[in-house]
């Protein structure tokens, strides 16, 4: 009888020792450490901003090209840095154009808005 009682305590102590065990995971590869650091400091977000802002120049002209300056894409939404009140109003007059242009060009930004604020825009 005692050593029912053992087999008893041993099968119930295994059951709750595999219930509480916890699963080491899998070590992670490499590729997906590099593209996850690569993400997190926004290098691959240059080349897209760097295509952004030239697809921005390109549809606004040479005009009002020294007057913005693109900023973040974030959440569909196109920040674009101007120079004054004028030209913001201006460009806030073309939005919708500026929009279904944008969308054409780069469609894998996804751009569903533009937000105009002011800002200082450095000479190119």
């Amino acid at each position: 009888m005692n050593e029912n009682y053992d087999n008893l305590d041993f099968d119930q102590a295994t059951d709750l020792t595999n219930q509480r065990r916890r699963f080491k995971r899998r070590p992670k590869r490499p590729a997906n450490i590099l593209s996850q650091l690569m993400a997190r400091k926004g290098y691959g977000q240059s080349k897209t901003n760097d295509e952004l802002d030239d697809t921005w120049n390109a549809i606004v002209g040479d005009k009002w090209q020294n007057k913005t300056r693109v900023g973040n894409v974030s959440r569909g939404v196109l920040e674009v840095f101007v120079s004054s009140a004028a030209v913001n109003q201006h460009l806030g007059f073309q939005k919708k154009k500026l929009i279904a242009e944008l969308s054409k060009r780069v469609p894998q930004n996804k751009i569903k808005d533009i937000k105009f604020s002011l800002g200082s825009i450095e000479p190119r």
